[in-house]
């Protein structure tokens, strides 16, 4: 069969047009797949978050699915001209002190790169072009994720003692308890206020958190809406109160919250629902709360058993006297109230409490 001349000319004339945007996907692919593996390793080394980590992987993933949907992808290296690239001028980024500043600045590049993607890739292949845009909106996600919840889920992981916040239950002036809690090394609070008004809560949380710091993560008991309006690291409900996927609801992807358990049955459901720690209990008899079942040994040791790495505050009549009968038991974290507010000297029962779990 004899070759057509005009089309093998207009075939010519089609790749030298495309040609730079096939250099601009190019350079924008690898620009997107560094910027986010610069913040998956930031994820992974740093904060140790799975869940980040795996939303991250899932870009990659994305980006790899992109270059297989464009025609002829294997021209996307063939266009590469990095030698005159004018662009390509080195330059020494300022404003990066930290690894967190790093990871940032790679997702700012990757979601500019995956935009860049997006739009260049239209004319092409409409299906690359929309899992570019599917992409970049999972990037979005990812930075919630990785700069706002994932920092307060490593404080739950880093955490041994959850501080149950009652001002009733303050043996002196709550804002001298904190105080010494804080000097202590305290820093996971949750504020128990079963019988305050929504107002009188909002403006305890405000001094509450005023007074805690930014590096303290504080959780709201019950109220989801307080949590909200104090910008609170999270929320924690019981059995009786908001579900959990209706607490997620209120206070968003980037805050945390916490669930109430009794049994095997509760812990595995709140887990697989998305509940970002558990409380489990009661432990042992208490004064500050009716105690309407206590956790078996043999259920706490099954939950820690079924749920290894995942954050369980046992609960309940927790002292540094007794905290030693649940390390057999598998127990790392507890939450503790009276026995901490209630001490001549708070900041020594924290340490005390501290020490007993980790001996």
């Amino acid at each position: 069969m004899q070759r057509n001349p005009r089309r093998g000319a207009r075939s010519k004339r089609y790749h030298r047009a495309m040609d730079p945007v096939l250099r601009i996907l190019d350079a924008n692919l690898n620009r997107a797949r560094e910027g986010v593996r610069t913040a998956e390793e930031y994820s992974r080394l740093c904060l140790e978050d799975t869940l980040c980590l795996e939303l991250l992987r899932d870009v990659r993933r994305a980006l790899a699915e992109f270059s297989g949907l464009l025609p002829e992808p294997a021209r996307l290296l063939e266009s590469r001209d990095v030698e005159h690239d004018p662009g390509l001028q080195p330059h020494s980024p300022t404003g990066r002190d930290t690894p967190g500043d790093v990871a940032l600045a790679g997702l700012k590049r990757a979601q500019e790169a995956l935009r860049v993607l997006e739009e260049y890739a239209k004319p092409l292949a409409a299906r690359a072009a929309a899992l570019a845009a599917k992409a970049r909106y999972l990037l979005y996600t990812g930075e919630q994720q990785l700069f706002v919840a994932a920092p307060r889920r490593k404080a739950l992981r880093d955490a041994r003692v959850m501080v149950i916040f009652t001002r009733a239950l303050c043996r002196g002036p709550w804002q001298e308890t904190l105080r010494a809690l804080l000097d202590a090394g305290a820093r996971l609070f949750q504020l128990r206020e079963k019988d305050a008004e929504g107002r009188d809560l909002c403006e305890f949380g405000e001094q509450f958190m005023g007074q805690a710091g930014a590096e303290s993560c504080v959780l709201v008991n019950d109220r989801a809406d307080v949590c909200c309006a104090l910008r609170a690291a999270g929320v924690h409900v019981g059995q009786r109160d908001l579900p959990l996927q209706a607490a997620r609801i209120v206070v968003g992807h980037g805050a945390l919250v916490g669930v109430s358990t009794h049994n095997m049955e509760e812990a595995a459901q709140a887990a697989k629902g998305g509940a970002d720690y558990i409380g489990l209990g009661a432990m042992f008899p208490t004064g500050s709360k009716n105690v309407e079942s206590f956790a078996l040994p043999q259920v706490v040791a099954e939950v820690h058993e079924t749920l290894p790495g995942f954050p369980v505050f046992c609960i309940g009549g927790v002292t540094s006297g007794n905290a030693a009968r649940l390390r057999p038991l598998g127990v790392k974290r507890v939450a503790a109230g009276a026995a901490l507010l209630q001490a001549e000297q708070p900041g020594e029962a924290f340490r005390a409490l501290v020490a007993a779990l980790e001996a």
